[in-house]
C-alpha cells in the first residue's frame, strides 16, 4: 500500500523498528489458567454473536462459515452505531468521515460518529484491516470494566481459516500464555487537528499524511475532539509495509486535548502498541503489553498528559524494543513545537533484552514523574543526541521519583547524571509481584513503596492523587483486573 503522495509530508517515526506480518503458526495448548468469566476474551466458531446488524448503507451481512456477521466498509459519513450482540467485521480501510480539514472547510468532507456498544466484538476482515477516525469526526466507544470493547483479529476470534486468510492460525483459548502473535490487521488509527510540527517547511498551519493510507491529520485546533475510547481492547493488530509506513496497534494522529482516553490496552502489535504523533491528546489507564517493537511513542510535538500505565514485554515477542522511544523530529531536533509530554505513574517491565526501558532523543522535552523500571530491558534510561541534554540541562527533560531495577541501570555516564539530578531517584532491586500466580510482576512491592514520590494531582488537576510510583500500588488497587488480556492470566 503507498500512502498518498502530495505537498503534505510524510514522515515516519524513527524507522529503526521490525515488526512481522505473518504469524508463528499455532501455539499448541493452553497451559494457563485464564478468566473464563471475562466476556472481554476473543471468541470462537463456538460463541457467534447474536442479533441483527445495523440497518446503514455501510453495512451488509455476510456469512463466515456457519454464522452471519456484520461487515462494516468503506467511508462512513452518516452517524453509525455497532449495537451490542452481533459480531462485526471490518472490510479493508474503514473510515469514519471525509477529511474536513483543518478548518473544517474541505471540500468534500463530512462528520459521522461512529459509536460502539459495550461488549461489541470486531476484528479484521483482511490482513490490513483497519478502522481509521478522520478529521472532525468521532469514535464514541464506552466499554465498561465487565464488558470491554475488543478489536481483535480474525485468527484470535477463529475465523481466519473461514476467510481464507494467508498464515492463519488457530484461536487461543483464555489464559494463554504463549502468545507469540502479532500483525494479523491494521489497528485503530484516530486522526485530529490538533497541533504538529513534522512539515518541511513552516507554513502557517502544518499538515501530513499518517502511515498505512490512514489519512490526513494536524492542524491548529489544540483542543479538538477525536472522540471517547473507555474499556477498549486492541488485540493483533499493527502491520508494517515499508521501513517508513507501518500501523500500529492504536494511533493518535494529532488528536486534540477534547479527545478523552482512559482504559485502553495495547496486545501484542506487530509495530509499536501505542503511539502518539503530534497533538495535545491526554490518556488515563494504559496497558501496553507484547510490542513488537517500542511500547510507548511519542513524536512531532506531542505535548499531552499520561498517567497510569503499565507496560510488560512478551517474551515471545522478539522483535520486543524500547518501553519508552520518544522523540521531538527526526529531521530536526528542535523543531517546534516541542515534544514535551507529562507523564506519571508508570511501570515498565522488560522481557527481551531488545531495547531500553527509557529512550529519550531527538529533542524530546517532557516532566516524567513516578516511574519504575525493571526486568530484563538492555538499560533502564537510554538518552540520546545533544538536543536532548540540551532539554535537560534546562529542566525542560526532568525525571522525578524514579526506581530503576535493571542489570545495567544507565546507558552512559551523562544519563546517569540527568538521572541523579533528583534526589527521590534510585537503583535497586525489584520487588514487584504478579496479580495472580504465573502471571506477569507489575505490582509494587515493598522496595517500590519505599520511594518518595511526588503527588501529580498538586501539579495539574488532570492527574488523579497518586503519591506512589509505578503504575499499581497494591493488589487491592489493581485497575487492570477484569478488561485486560494476557496481562493477568
Amino acid at each position: 500500500m503507498a500512502v498518498a503522495a502530495s505537498a503534505l509530508f510524510l514522515a515516519a517515526c524513527g524507522g529503526d523498528g521490525t515488526s512481522e506480518l505473518q504469524t508463528p503458526g499455532n501455539t499448541g495448548g493452553n497451559p494457563g489458567t485464564g478468566n473464563p468469566n471475562n466476556p472481554g476474551n476473543p471468541g470462537n466458531p463456538g460463541q457467534p454473536g447474536n442479533g441483527a446488524c445495523p440497518q446503514h448503507p455501510n453495512v451488509t451481512t455476510v456469512t463466515v462459515g456457519t454464522q452471519s456477521h456484520c461487515r462494516v466498509s468503506g467511508d462512513v459519513v452518516t452517524n453509525l452505531t455497532l449495537t451490542a450482540g452481533p459480531i462485526y467485521q471490518l472490510n479493508g480501510n474503514v473510515k469514519v468521515g471525509r477529511d474536513v480539514g483543518f478548518d473544517g472547510q474541505k471540500a468534500g468532507g463530512a462528520v459521522a460518529v461512529l459509536s460502539i456498544d459495550p461488549g461489541v466484538r470486531i476484528y479484521g476482515g483482511t490482513r490490513t484491516s483497519q478502522l481509521s477516525i478522520q478529521r472532525g469526526s468521532r469514535i464514541n466507544a464506552q466499554g465498561t470494566a465487565a464488558q470491554p470493547i475488543v478489536l481483535s483479529s480474525a485468527d484470535a476470534m477463529g475465523f481466519a481459516s473461514l476467510l481464507g486468510l494467508v498464515g492463519a492460525r488457530d484461536p487461543l483459548g483464555a489464559g494463554v500464555r504463549n502468545d507469540p502473535h502479532s500483525g494479523e490487521w491494521g489497528g485503530l488509527q484516530l486522526l485530529g487537528r490538533g497541533v504538529i510540527n513534522n512539515c518541511p517547511a513552516a507554513p502557517a498551519v502544518c499538515e501530513a499524511e499518517a502511515e498505512g493510507g490512514s489519512g490526513t491529520y494536524g492542524g491548529n485546533v489544540a483542543n479538538d475532539n477525536s472522540g471517547t475510547l473507555r474499556y477498549v481492547r486492541v488485540e493483533y493488530a499493527g502491520v508494517r509495509f515499508s521501513e517508513t509506513n507501518e500501523l500500529n496497534s492504536i494511533a493518535f494522529w494529532g488528536a486534540g486535548s477534547g479527545t478523552t482516553v482512559d482504559f485502553i490496552q495495547a496486545h501484542n502489535g506487530g509495530d509499536d502498541t501505542i503511539e502518539f504523533f503530534g497533538g495535545s491528546v491526554n490518556a488515563k489507564h494504559l496497558v501496553m503489553t507484547g510490542a513488537d517493537d517500542d511500547a510507548f511513542d511519542w513524536t512531532f510535538g506531542w505535548n499531552g498528559k499520561v498517567q497510569h500505565v503499565v507496560i510488560v514485554q512478551n517474551p515471545l515477542q522478539a522483535a520486543g524494543d524500547a518501553g519508552y522511544e520518544a522523540d521531538n523530529n527526526e529531521l530536526g531536533h528542535d523543531i517546534t513545537p516541542r515534544s514535551a509530554p507529562t507523564i506519571s505513574n508508570v511501570t515498565l517491565v522488560g522481557n527481551t533484552a531488545g531495547g531500553a526501558g527509557i529512550r529519550l532523543r531527538r529533542g524530546t522535552a517532557g516532566k516524567l514523574y513516578n516511574h519504575v523500571v525493571a526486568g530484563n530491558f538492555s538499560r533502564g534510561l537510554r538518552i540520546d543526541d545533544a538536543a536532548t541534554f540540551a532539554q535537560a540541562d534546562a529542566n525542560a527533560l526532568t525525571l522525578t521519583s524514579f526506581y530503576i531495577s535493571v542489570a545495567n541501570p544507565f546507558h552512559s555516564t551523562q544519563a546517569e547524571a540527568v538521572f541523579t539530578k533528583d534526589a527521590n531517584s534510585r537503583t535497586g532491586v525489584s520487588t514487584l509481584s504478579p496479580f495472580t500466580a504465573g502471571g506477569w510482576a507489575y505490582i509494587n512491592g515493598v522496595n517500590e513503596t519505599g520511594v518518595t514520590a511526588v503527588n501529580p494531582a498538586a501539579i495539574d488537576p488532570f492527574f488523579d492523587a497518586a503519591n506512589y510510583v509505578g503504575a499499581v500500588r497494591d493488589a487491592g488497587s489493581n485497575w487492570t483486573v477484569g478488561w485486560t488480556r494476557w496481562l493477568n492470566d
